[in-house]
């Protein structure tokens, strides 16, 4: 198969996928994420690779050392759906077994992109204890959070420096 072809196959995936979800105008996060998959799934899209980061798919996740702080700091890259989020909820299940942490801080700010089991884990963690956001909010978990009204339940700060020290609500 030619480059052109492949486009060309790739574009009538993209464009089947949309019509299905969004009968209308799709909007851009929707778009953007319907082309990297699609990209991803034929094997045209590539993925950078960090040592110090546990990949599943299309995602990944550091969890920081800790500072003896009782704060345990969890950074996510990558999309973030029921299929890939394994590591984040075996990272969250240690956090709130580790009788020291006390808060737990979520890195969002690199997230690609985030549906309702994202949001669904953000819950658990937040009912377990204290958590809070660093932001900015990627596009996709902004749309989430503001489509189920979830948004004023997270505390989201500007850096991890600064979620480590704001206050408990």
């Amino acid at each position: 198969m030619s480059d052109a072809e492949a486009a060309q196959a790739i574009a009538a995936r993209i464009a089947s996928y949309l019509a299905a979800i969004h009968p209308g105008e799709p909007n851009p996060d929707d778009l953007a994420w319907a082309i990297v998959h699609t990209l991803k799934q034929a094997g045209l899209y590539g993925h950078s690779t960090h040592s110090s980061t546990h990949e599943r798919g299309e995602q990944q996740l550091l969890t920081l050392p800790d500072q003896n702080d009782a704060i345990r700091v969890i950074v996510c890259a990558g999309e973030f759906d029921q299929r890939t989020l394994g590591p984040l909820h075996e990272a969250g299940d240690a956090a709130l077994a580790d009788p020291t942490i006390e808060r737990i801080v979520l890195d969002v700010s690199r997230i690609t992109f985030a549906d309702s089991s994202m949001l669904n884990e953000m819950f658990r963690l937040r009912r377990a204890g204290d958590l809070v956001l660093v932001g900015p909010l990627p596009p996709s978990l902004a749309r989430v959070l503001e489509l189920t009204q979830a948004l004023p339940l997270f505390r989201i700060t500007h850096s991890i420096d600064e979620a480590r020290t704001t206050t408990t609500r």
